[in-house]
């Protein structure tokens, strides 16, 4: 089964990606900010396939995460999800979906990371 990381800050919004991701078959991982996602994907690096993470949160954001991630392990996935009003030029996430949205945008922008089916190395999913 794929594992996944669902990183939120928000308790409802990380159950309800939970739920959808689940409902796809996905096992899903969660972490409340990206210091606790940092610690978790380090420890089980090698299970998890994907990172979905909310861009605005406490401790460490979204953003920094990432850059984290992905300068120790580069071929790391990452799908940030937020609003459409942070400049994301220079973040080095896989993807981004805008919130909000919908199970079959995020179902999309899933399969798409994980298969790496995307035209360019940036795809933006808006309801």
């Amino acid at each position: 089964m794929v594992k996944l990381l669902v990183v939120n800050d928000d308790e409802m919004m990380r159950i309800c990606v939970t739920a959808i991701l689940n409902a796809l078959g996905y096992e899903v991982v969660e972490a409340k900010d990206g210091l606790e996602a940092l610690l978790i994907y380090r420890a089980r690096r090698a299970e998890i396939s994907l990172i979905i993470m909310e861009i605005m949160m406490p401790r460490m954001d979204g953003i920094a995460a990432t850059k984290v991630i992905k300068a120790t392990e580069p071929t790391a996935k990452v799908i940030l999800m937020g609003h459409p009003d942070h400049d994301l030029l220079e973040v080095p996430a896989d993807a981004f979906i805008y919130k909000p949205f919908n199970a079959r945008d995020l179902k999309e922008a899933v399969r798409r990371v994980l298969q790496d089916d995307r035209p360019t190395s940036w795809v933006a999913m808006q309801p």
